[in-house]
């Protein structure tokens, strides 16, 4: 039986955000293995992968629209990508909107799919967009895959490229756990052929994704912390991730190694917002022009802690001078 791990409440968007973003990338980067596995189009040659990102193609949401041609008519090809159920928007509605705005831009047929990367996501995707009124009728049919119920033995054995990254959301062998199969992937992933340079980003994506399911210290115990390192993949989410934590202050529950940039966002956050707040005590109860000549003082100080602490001292101190007192005393 597999552990799948759940997400932390609270964090499932940014995560989701994470695993889609790496998603999106590994199918555009290998549109080929995609159509030759999960498409039932039989004799597709892709022309292009779409940037659904530009204005002109007005499908900024969709995460990937490939050109192909299919006995010599052009076609649309779509995967969407998508971590957990969607239950702001229900999935039916999502993919009306997708095929419908695809027709009206390239004005020819469009082959919808969804892929759930979660194992608890899509069991109530139904499939189709149905509405059912008299001289009204539409129905939009898309196929939905979920990773969970394909055979990963099988993908292994294929070898391709663009796949092998998703491997792991796969189902393993019979008496395989999670840990094992996630070994299994990565040996495999390992002897694939590829530049040596592209390795740690190859094997970072399948690090990500396969957090879904197993936490990430096991992941770190089976590959290894200087090729996380070297993986361009995992600097991004890191600088994005300091981005992010100077702007949302403290968050509970940030994973080691790939949150690390988030982490320290955060420190930096907190401190700033202490020193705020000393500011902002001293200046409501002295009412004295001088308190913002303390703000470089107190931004010399690194640790947190000790800010917090003259944070209830500037809430407790009888004036201004004797704040600066303690503040001095402070070897500041």
């Amino acid at each position: 039986m597999r552990n799948v791990r759940q997400p932390a409440s609270g964090r499932q968007p940014a995560q989701s955000q994470r695993y889609d973003t790496v998603s999106k990338n590994v199918v555009q980067e290998n549109p080929e293995d995609w159509l030759r596995f999960f498409s039932e189009i039989p004799d597709a040659e892709i022309i292009e992968v779409l940037n659904t990102e530009q204005p002109t193609v007005r499908l900024h949401r969709a995460d990937c629209f490939i050109r192909v041609n299919v006995q010599g008519k052009e076609a649309i090809v779509h995967f969407e990508i998508q971590t957990h159920d969607s239950t702001q928007v229900p999935m039916p509605y999502r993919i009306a909107g997708y095929v419908g705005r695809g027709i009206e831009t390239f004005q020819t047929d469009v082959y919808s799919h969804v892929v759930y990367l979660h194992p608890k996501a899509g069991h109530n995707d139904p499939g189709e967009y149905v509405q059912d009124r008299p001289g009204y009728q539409i129905r939009i049919q898309y196929k939905v895959i979920r990773l969970c119920e394909i055979d990963g033995q099988v993908v292994l054995n294929t070898k391709l490229k663009g796949l092998i990254p998703f491997a792991p959301l796969m189902k393993p062998p019979e008496a395989m756990n999670s840990e094992e199969w996630l070994r299994e992937c990565i040996q495999v992933a390992d002897t694939l052929p590829m530049d040596e340079p592209d390795k740690p980003d190859y094997l970072s994506n399948l690090a990500i994704l396969g957090g879904l399911i197993v936490d990430y210290q096991t992941i770190r115990d089976i590959i290894s912390e200087e090729t996380m390192y070297e993986s361009s993949v995992i600097q991004h989410f890191k600088e994005q991730g300091i981005q992010q934590g100077i702007q949302q202050g403290i968050q509970q529950g940030i994973q080691q190694g790939i949150q690390q940039g988030i982490q320290q966002g955060i420190q930096r956050g907190a401190r700033e917002s202490t020193i705020e707040g000393i500011l902002e005590a001293l200046e409501i109860r002295f009412h004295a022009r001088g308190v913002r000549t303390l703000k470089p003082t107190l931004e010399g100080i690194e640790e947190l802690q000790r800010l917090r602490d003259l944070r209830r001292e500037a809430m407790q101190v009888p004036s201004l001078d004797e704040f600066r007192r303690v503040l001095a005393s402070n070897g500041s």
